[in-house]
Order: structure tokens, then sequence, then C-alpha cells
């Protein structure tokens, strides 16, 4: 296995230790990383400056932190006042079981600062996951696209299980594709899919967005209410195939919830689904120009 010039040594092991080939994953005590995710974190450079604060590449960008003793995840959550529960990752490789606590980046000069006071002589290994952000609450209509659910009004009285749909773990789900995945032989490279397998594409819209652009090339949607973007609808079918496509989107995306507009058989089919929003900040736009409501698909995504 061949890691970045800058990985320290530490960082080293705890890639062995997650992505190992001496066991599977425990699926009983955390979910395992897909094939995509390990390719992500081997490929991804180990980085955190002196001043105690990572390299961040994105504002949305989520960090793995590797648990050592006594630190558990509970205590971690607590004491670092984290907002929740992080979510858990365990390997076992050559060193033992390892347990990794998925954390914000926003989080980690807490998690620094608490460390520093209470266990000084811990020094905290921390790789960096440059995905799409997945944070769907089960509790508020956030995030959806053009929709600002800190309003007043706009906050739940009552919440029944089917009020704020999709969930965050469910599947099948209807995504909305704008730029270079709404492309079937995209889709097929991604998913590693076989020759035979088909990746079928429906006509679609969606509304409160509008296409821009940073870099100079990629597209990025954005909130816009009172207009609507013409892209393409596909059924995502498993957590694998959501982690390519969060992979390939990378941590200047984020997914959001959407209502799609469906061209099926001729007639128009409105589905709860999601899509990728530009997740960076407004000064990395290029200036809002008229890119119009229908997409290409011949540029070139990150």
């Amino acid at each position: 296995m061949e890691y970045p010039e800058d990985l320290c040594l530490e960082g080293m092991n705890a890639l062995n230790e997650l992505t190992g080939d001496a066991a599977p994953f425990d699926h009983t005590a955390a979910p395992k990383l897909s094939s995509e995710l390990e390719d992500l974190i081997r490929a991804t450079k180990y980085h955190t400056p002196a001043n105690g604060t990572p390299k961040r590449k994105s504002s949305k960008m989520d960090y793995l932190f590797k648990i050592t003793a006594p630190i558990t995840p509970t205590i971690l959550a607590s004491a670092a006042i984290l907002p929740t529960q992080p979510k858990i990752h365990q390997g076992q490789g050559e060193d033992g079981a390892a347990t990794f606590c998925q954390v914000r980046d926003i989080d980690i000069p807490t998690i620094k600062k608490w460390l520093a006071e209470a266990y000084p002589t811990i020094s905290p290994t921390l790789i960096p996951i440059n995905i799409a952000r997945k944070t769907l609450s089960p509790f508020y209509a956030y995030p959806t696209l053009g929709y600002d659910t800190t309003l007043p009004h706009r906050r739940p009285q009552n919440i029944t299980p089917s009020d704020y749909q999709p969930a965050q773990n469910q599947f099948p789900v209807w995504y909305f594709f704008y730029d270079t995945l709404a492309n079937p032989s995209q889709l097929s490279h991604l998913f590693n899919s076989p020759p035979d397998q088909h990746h079928t594409l429906y006509p679609a819209m969606i509304h409160s967005g509008k296409i821009r652009r940073w870099g100079g090339k990629y597209k990025a949607l954005v909130d816009n209410p009172g207009t609507c973007v013409e892209g393409c609808a596909y059924e995502v079918v498993s957590q694998e195939q959501e982690d390519a496509l969060r992979v390939y989107e990378t941590a200047k995306y984020e997914v959001v919830r959407v209502e799609i507009m469906c061209r099926m058989d001729f007639r128009a089919r409105f589905v709860r689904g999601l899509t990728f929003r530009f997740a960076g900040e407004e000064g990395e736009l290029d200036e809002d120009e008229d890119e119009g409501d229908s997409e290409s698909e011949s540029d070139e995504e990150e």
C-alpha cells in the first residue's frame, strides 16, 4: 500500500488499522466503510498544522478521529461538547482493533483544546475525509434546497416519521443530477458496474435552485427560490452507490433534500429525493451569470 509523503507514522498506522487486509470489519460493532471510502482515505493527505487547526479544503470537511484509551466515543462527545454522538467506524489490523469517530472540521479546535487540558500526553490522529457531507435531520426539514429551516414559522410543531423524507439511511432513494453525473456511462464507471448493467436516468426538474460555477468550470447548485433547474433523476439503490457519488462530488458539496419532478412513461411524477448542493463559500463562486435551467454533460467534475 502506498501513502502520501506527508502522512505521519501514526497516521499510517491508523490507516493500516482502518483499511488493513488482516481481517474484515466488525459489522456488529460499527458500519463498514465502503471500498470507495477506503480508497479515498488511502489517497487523502494527512495534515495537522502546528497551530492545532486542521487544513481545510472546504467548510464541510469531516475527519476520522482515532480513539485512544482512556477516551471513548461517549467521553469524546460529552467532554468535547460535540452536538451529537459521533458516527463510529471500527476495523481490525496488525495492531489489533481500532475505533474511529467521524467528526466535523468545526469541532476539531474544541476537541484539541479539551485534549490539551484533560489528556495533554495524547496526540490526536485525524484523517480528513474529502466526501460530500450527508446529515439529514429526522426532526427538521434541514437541509432542504432553497428552504431556510431556521425561520420560526418553519419549525415543526408535531412530528411524524413521514414528515421529513428521505431519511438519513433510506434506500433506495431518488437523486437529482445536474452535471456529469447525469450520464449513464459515468455512473457505470463510478459504480464499477458490469458491462451488461444499465443505469436508467429520467428527465427531471427541481425548484428553488440555480446553477453557478466555481473554479471557472465546475457547476454548483445553490439556493435560489423562484427558479428551477433541469437535469436527470436516478434511483440510488445502496449505500455503496451513494458513497461512490459522495466521494466523487467531494466536500465541496453536501447532500440536501429536494422535491423532484420526474418524467416517466410520458407522465410527471413527484418524488422526495436528494441532490448535491454547493457547500463552499460565496467568494469561491464565479461572477453570477445566467446559466439557464438546462444542464450540459460535457463539463468535467472534480
